[in-house]
């Protein structure tokens, strides 16, 4: 009488299992999202010690699906200099095989930056260095990616 009771449960189990495997599979990590450049440079607070940036980057997502950036734990470096960490101003949602520009927040410590402020009116082009994670996922399912770039950037391209 529990045999075929049973039979029927791991038959049943069986073809529950076979499409969420599939569904499985098919999941993977997203690609690394691509860092083009920065732009819209703006000052928000200005300190001695401290100063705020607001910018956008513009990220390239080279996944065929979309995905939401929820957070952002990068590192940015201007000319080998740390200058400070990014936050992400609000989420972004970024379509597949797309283009967009994420607005952020960069706290600086003005002491890195001060030694190179009069380099900048000799020579506008710097290298900037971007290293860290940013979340992002879909469907309520977030994961951490990892973001590096190292290039050269004409800051004044950036102000507007």
């Amino acid at each position: 009488m529990f045999g075929n009771a049973r039979n029927q449960f791991v038959r049943i189990g069986s073809l529950l299992l076979l499409p969420m495997l599939v569904w499985m599979s098919a999941c993977h990590a997203p690609r690394q999202l691509i860092y083009q450049n920065i732009e819209h440079f703006s000052l928000k607070n200005v300190g001695l010690s401290k100063s705020t940036l607001a910018m956008d980057i513009r990220l390239y997502n080279p996944n065929k699906y979309g995905i939401c950036i929820k957070d952002a734990d990068v590192d940015v470096y201007m000319n080998g200099k740390n200058l400070g960490k990014l936050d992400v101003n609000k989420q972004c949602y970024l379509d597949g095989r797309d283009t967009v520009l994420l607005p952020v927040k960069l706290e600086v410590d003005m002491k890195n930056v001060l030694s190179d402020v009069m380099q900048l009116f000799l020579n506008t082009e710097v290298t900037i260095k971007v290293n860290g994670k940013i979340r992002a996922g879909r469907h309520g399912l977030f994961i951490n990616i990892p973001v590096s770039y190292e290039g050269k950037q004409d800051i004044l391209s950036g102000l507007k």
